[in-house]
This record gives C-alpha cells, structure tokens and sequence, in this order.
C-alpha cells in the first residue's frame, strides 16, 4: 500500500513536471515564433524604408538632371553617378527582399534596373553634348567658338568697303541669334541662303579673298553647333532631350509600381504577419489551457487514487491496529498472569537462589512485553498517534531495569555487564520512562544479540544542568560482530538488517532500532552510530529532561557492613543513596571488630562464602554476584543474592527483606510497600469493598491476592452484566470497580456505561470505575474516559501501580501495607 501510494505521488509529481516542460515547451515555441515574425515585419518594415529610400534615390537623379542642365556644372555629374549608383544598389536589394518574402506585383526589377541604365546612359550623352555647346571653365564651347569666328570674320571686313557683305553678315547674325533663342528651323533656309550669298561674294571679289577662310570657320562653327543643338533636341520632346524623357517616362511608370503598389502588398503582407502573431498568442494560449486541463484532470484523477489508497491504507491500518490491539489484549492477559504471580510469589519465603530464577522469569516476561509495545508503537507511528507523555521517572532505576532484562542472555554467554552511571545523575526527571526504557532495551536487545563475548556497558552521564532541565548523555556499548560503514544508515529503516543473513542466523524482526530512532527523534534527540566491523558498535543519544521535587525515601539506622578488598564504587554509591549506614571492611576480623551484630554483611567474591557459615555464621549476608556467575547452593545465612550491576531498587529491596526476615528493623515496615513484611492487616476506611470484573479466572486471581494482601475486601463478577448487577445490590458497600473491557455479554464500556445511568437515575453519587484492561491504544483508553470512568490500569500492572491508583480514588486513611501469607 506504501508503495503503491509512493508511486502514485511520483506519478503526480512526474505529471506536474510533464505539464510544466509542456508549457514551457509551448512558450519557448511561442517566444520562437513571436520572434521570427517579429523578425519578418521588422524587416518588411525595412523594405518600405528602402522603398521610401529608392524613391528620394529617384528624386535625386532629376534634381541631379535639372541642376546640371541649368547650371552646367560637373560636380553634379558626380552626384548624379552616386545617385544613380545607389538607386541601383537599392532596387537590387529591395528585389532580394520582395523575393524572400515572396511578395509578387506587376513591378519588374529587372525593366527597372534596365531604365535605370538606359537613362543614365543617355544622360551622360547628352551631358557631353551639353557640356560641348555650352562648355565649362577653362574650356571653350561650341557657342564660345561661334562668338570668336564671327568676330574674326567681322575684324576682317574692317577697311574693306563692302556694304553688300556687312549687311548680310549683320542680317545672318541676326537670323542666327533668333535661332539659337527660338530653336525656330523656318530660319535656317534664310541663314543658309546669306552664307550662301556671303560666300558668293567674297569668291566675286578678289580683294576678299583672305577672308574666306575666316567665313568658312565661322559658317563651319555656325553649323557644328546647330547640329549638335539639334542632336540635343530644339525642345524637351527632340532629340537626346527627348529621348531622355521618354526614358524617364518608362523608369517613373516601372518605379511607380514599385513606390506606390509594392508598400501595399508589404502592408498587407505586415498585416497578415501581425494576425499570425495573434494567432499565435491565441494558440498559445489554447495549447496553455488544454495543458492544464489535462493536468489538474489527471492530478484531480491520481489525487482520488491516492486519497481512496490513503482511505484504504487507514481502514487497512485501523484492520491492523485492531489486529495489533486484539493480540495485545490476548498477550497482556496471559502476561499479566504470569508478572502478577512472579511478584506474588516473590512475597513468599523462598531461598536466595529460587529469587534468582523468580527474577529470570520477570526479566523473561518483561522482554516479552517490551516486544509487545515495539509493534503496537510502531502501529501508532504509522498512523502517527504516537504520543511522548513525560512523568516522573526514576532514571537510574530505567538503566538497572534495562541491564536486568538481558542478564540471564549474558549469562548464558559469560559476557560481562557493565553500568557506568554519574552519582551526580538525578534520582527522578521528567520523562516518558516506558519510551525511554523501550529505547534502551531495544538497543541493549541488539547489543546482546550480536555479542558472543566480552562485555556490553551502559552509559548514564549528565553533560548539562540547569534551574530547570538536565541533559543526559545515554549510550549502549558491545564487543560484538560490529557494523559495515556502507550498511550504517539503512538500519534504521523498518524491517532492516546488516544483512540478509542477519535475521536468520541472530534472529529479531529488525523493527527496534527504527521505533527507537523514531522515539528519541520525537523526544527531541537523535541516535548516534559509532560502529567497527569485528570490534564492536555503540549506540548513544542525548536528551533534555525537566526536574523533578520528588526524592528518594531513605532508610535510617540500618547498619551495611560491605566485605570486600576492593569495594565496588558502583556498588557503594548505591548503598548510600539509599541512606544506609556503610561501614567499609576488608577482611572478616574488621567485620567482627565492627561489632555490629544487628548489621547485614554484603559480600561480592565467591572466595569469601566458606566463611558465611563459620566465621560469620551469625550475621546475615547479601551475596552480590557477577552476572555470569552461576550460584547452584548458599550458606544458609546467606538471605539474598544481588546480581552485579543490577542494583538502584534490586538492592534496596534486598537489604530491607534482609532486615526484615531477620527482625533486625521493624522499623522498615513504614518505609515500604514493596516487599513482603509482616504487618497488621490494613483496613480501609468506610470497610468498603472492590467490585472486581474480570473474565479471566487467572487475573481475577492476581487482583483477588493483592486486594486482599493490601487489605480490601472484594466482589467478583465474570462479565460487564454481572457487574452491573451486583453494583444494583450492593452499590451501598463497594466504594471502587476494577473493569475490564474486553468480556462476554457486556464489555466494560456498556456497564460503565449502565452504571452511571443507573447512578444518575437512583440520584447517586458516581462511584469510582477504574479501568483494568489489557488494550493499550490511544483509542481505546480514551474510550474507557468517553464512557464514564475514571482512571486506567493497563495489564500487566505491578502491585505498586496498583495500590497508587486506589490511593488516588479511594478514601484511605493510612498508608496500607502489605500481608505475608
């Protein structure tokens, strides 16, 4: 299912990546686009500026023309063959330009070039032309050279009396001149006729005759300009003139399909590029929305798989969870069977060595247990109901309890144990103990599991304090097979081990160091691997604590002498936490110099027990062994066996069932209510009674012996309508119900329930219900509170707990203690 739901959210993601490089795909295409048609109208854009360009170009040509005609000025024929050099320059790449936008008219670039040539050639002709009969500076014209012959044939008839030639010398200038004004040809038949006539008479005439070859210059002079102004053209529509504005004619015509019908079809052509351009945008916006509705339709459709995956997966892990609290609930009730006769038992007058196999039995039962808690957390991570509910908490006690549960494992292995423990650790903090000790045994559970020699060592050191807070330093050490540094990481993950192997050949389920991280994680922490392949790992974390007021109830005048030639630090710490009177000896005589008859003598070396019977054979002895060291017979004075390093309550509880068995401190029996002790039966106050519900014979039992051993009297009833009913006949006696909730005919939530209707319908006060049930989940506690009950007790319960709980909802008016039987 969590894959199933990792691959749908890498669908969505893999979707809204596709649907994101889609558009940007579209507008990339579109920024393409925009561009390349931008490109096309800035460069039509440009061809209607050559267009304009080409025709100034034009208009510059017949302003060169006029110009160089009216002023006959060479520099303008220069201008004119720029001008004529750029036009064509110009309509080449106006025609290159109406080709690649393949904008066809009727204008022909190649008639245009054509006119363009054919015009400037003929201007230059008729340029030259112009330039003979008018002439420039420095040089001598046609008409200059008309003047200077007409004037050297006048200087020639000076002195000769010829009135006849004069006159028709003076009438043929005349004439002359009034052609050369008028371009009139009806003229020339008369000028012809006077040269003719001049000509007659200089050959009649002898005395003339010098003068006929200043006459021939000047009627050869007469001649060569009327025919080159008749080559030029008498008017604008003859000759080379003529010619000229025929050609510019046929150049306009063609130039005018260029400069007036060309800019349309480009502004139609730009026109049609800008609705490209919309058409574009609009499609682009189209393929945008189509993009998107695509997408939310198949985020919307994969969203609904996964939210029906996410609704399959809770009612999957609700199936699981109920699974889980059903077999916790049929676990819990055999176990707590099993803890509640071991601490039963324990009260009994049993030898130090059958205590020592007790304690292995609890040890086995609370590892039991703590597997039980790992896979009912882990049930609650998943569906993150995981809660960190910090109480008080006895710290040292958490690290003793932890060493405990794997001891008898270490024994059968001769690994040693070893606590290392700072005296300046607070006794009680601020904590969720059961998480704080679900870690610790997990990682001492690993630790045991991969070692086969050497020793595993607990850690507890304070490296802060404040007014406050603590932060303590825990961490879990073995000598065992160690960890590769590529596989380090994976192990925290669910499931996970070294290896594949690691589950068959050590065992284990590979959940513990994932629930562990996951806790210290949620406890504001993070576990630390320092690991060596074949030397050894060592798991640590830090954590912050609150303070807490409460303090350790110390005895008072309970003498401990400790035989030993060298004491265990460890050891004596403890002895004087507990507030006993510590007398160091290092051999018997200093025992017995001691003189304290009435003083338990701890011993921690096997080679000093065959004195327990002979020299010491008065006093009574604790035998504080090392883990591994197997005890199969004691002297018979020795009263309690203490495992190092297994102290904190272990030892305190030794030495006062010590003193006690021994009637060495009667006084003690007001300081506990934890060990077995002879005592006046304690009688609550009112002489009410507990109803007990409980379906099960065995736990019934369990309840029965401790209520009775505190001293409450009890009714039994084997299911929720039994219940009910004896609390109808007899509510006036009992002052508190133990309910269980899982039970034939009516559970315990449906009895409280008719229970507090009944109270409320007799006008009663309600009585207290507490809660006895092996369901742990948050759900179901909560359900116990949401029907009418009053406090919790979670099986398997310890007798402290137990009597805790009636102190809180029962009117008591001592502090109870317990019975022997």
């Amino acid at each position: 299912m969590e894959e199933r739901q990792t691959l749908q959210t890498q669908s969505i993601r893999r979707l809204l990546i596709t649907g994101a490089i889609g558009i940007l795909s579209l507008l990339l295409a579109f920024f393409i686009t925009d561009h390349v048609i931008h490109d096309k109208y800035t460069q039509l854009q440009s061809l209607q500026h050559k267009i304009i360009k080409a025709s100034n170009s034009m208009l510059m040509i017949r302003r060169h023309e006029k110009d160089y005609l009216a002023r006959v000025d060479s520099s303008y024929l220069s201008k004119m063959e720029g001008a004529y050099s750029q036009l064509k320059s110009e309509l080449l790449s106006i025609n290159q330009s109406l080709d690649e936008h393949g904008i066809t008219t009727s204008y022909s670039n190649q008639q245009a070039i054509a006119d363009v040539d054919s015009y400037y050639q003929q201007f230059a002709a008729m340029s030259h032309t112009v330039h003979n009969i008018f002439g420039e500076k420095g040089s001598i014209s046609l008409i200059d050279q008309l003047k200077d012959t007409a004037l050297a044939f006048e200087q020639n008839l000076i002195g000769i009396n010829a009135p006849q030639i004069d006159a028709l010398t003076l009438t043929t200038k005349d004439l002359m001149y009034q052609f050369f004004n008028d371009f009139d040809s009806n003229l020339l038949p008369d000028i012809d006729n006077n040269l003719t006539e001049i000509q007659k008479a200089l050959e009649a005439a002898p005395e003339l005759r010098f003068s006929t070859t200043s006459f021939e210059e000047f009627s050869q002079a007469f001649y060569v300009l009327q025919h080159t102004y008749e080559t030029f053209g008498y008017s604008h529509n003859d000759g080379m003139h003529g010619a000229l504005r025929n050609t510019i004619h046929s150049l306009e015509d063609t130039l005018n399909n260029l400069f007036i019908e060309t800019p349309k079809q480009i502004a139609i052509t730009m026109h049609q590029y800008e609705n490209y351009k919309k058409m574009v945008a609009l499609a682009l916006c189209i393929a945008i929305v189509l993009v998107l509705l695509y997408v939310i339709r198949q985020t919307h459709r994969l969203e609904q798989d996964l939210i029906n995956a996410r609704e399959h997966e809770k009612q999957a892990n609700k199936a699981k969870s109920a699974f889980l609290a059903n077999m916790s609930h049929e676990i819990r009730t055999p176990l707590n069977g099993i803890l509640g006769m071991t601490e039963i038992l324990s009260d009994s007058k049993l030898s130090a060595v059958q205590k020592d196999y007790l304690s292995t039995i609890n040890a086995s039962s609370q590892t039991l247990l703590m597997l039980i808690n790992d896979i009912l957390d882990l049930s609650k991570i998943e569906s993150g109901h995981l809660e960190i509910a910090p109480h008080t908490c006895a710290l040292k006690e958490v690290i003793f309890d932890t060493a405990a549960l794997i001891a008898p494992k270490a024994q059968q292995k001769s690994i040693d144990l070893v606590v290392d423990m700072d005296t300046s650790l607070p006794d009680y903090i601020k904590a969720d103990e059961q998480k704080v000790r679900q870690v610790l045994m997990n990682l001492a559970s690993n630790a045991i599991k991969f070692t086969d020699s050497g020793a595993i060592t607990f850690t507890a050191k304070q490296i802060s304090h404040s007014s406050s807070h603590t932060e303590v330093f825990f961490s879990v050490q073995d000598s065992g097979i160690g960890i590769d540094s590529d596989k380090q990481a994976h192990i925290f993950e669910e499931f996970k081990q070294e290896t594949s192997h690691t589950s068959s050949q050590y065992g284990g389920t590979g959940l513990g160091l994932a629930i562990s991280a996951k806790i210290v994680e949620m406890m504001g922490g993070e576990i630390q691997l320092e690991s060596q392949k074949h030397v050894g790992s060592t798991f640590s974390f830090t954590l912050s604590f609150l303070h807490d007021e409460q303090t350790i109830n110390q005895v008072s005048s309970l003498p401990v002498l400790y035989l030993a030639e060298e004491h265990n630090t460890l050891l004596v710490s403890e002895i004087l936490r507990f507030g006993y009177q510590l007398t160091h000896c290092h051999t018997v005589d200093e025992v017995l110099a001691a003189n304290r008859p009435n003083a338990i003598v701890i011993i921690d070396k096997p080679c000093l027990l065959p004195q327990a019977n002979s020299t010491l054979a008065n006093f009574s002895i604790v035998y504080v062994r090392q883990n591994n060291e197997i005890v199969n017979d004691t002297a018979s004075n020795i009263v309690a066996l203490v495992t190092a390093p297994l102290f904190g309550m272990r030892l305190n509880n030794m030495l006062k069932t010590a003193f006690v068995t021994h009637n060495h401190a009667p006084e003690v029996v007001a300081n506990s209510s934890s060990i077995a002790i002879t005592a006046p039966e304690f009688t609550p106050s009112g002489k009410q009674s507990i109803l007990v519900v409980e379906d099960n014979k065995v736990n019934q039992q369990v309840v029965c012996i401790n209520l009775k051993r505190i001293g409450f009297d009890y009714l039994i009833a084997n299911n929720g309508q039994e219940a009910v009913s004896l609390y109808q006949q007899h509510h006036g006696d009992i002052g508190l119900i133990l309910m269980d909730c899982m039970m034939p005919v009516m559970n315990g939530f449906e009895a409280t329930q008719s229970i507090r209707e009944w109270e409320q319908e007799q006008g009663l006060k309600n009585t207290h219900i507490i809660a006895l049930t092996a369901s742990i989940l948050d759900d179901d506690i909560q359900q116990c509170f949401d029907c009418g009950m009053d406090d919790y007790l979670p099986k398997p319960f310890k007798r402290d707990v137990l009597l805790e709980k009636l102190k809180k909802q029962v009117n008591i008016s001592s502090s109870p203690t317990l019975i022997t039987g």
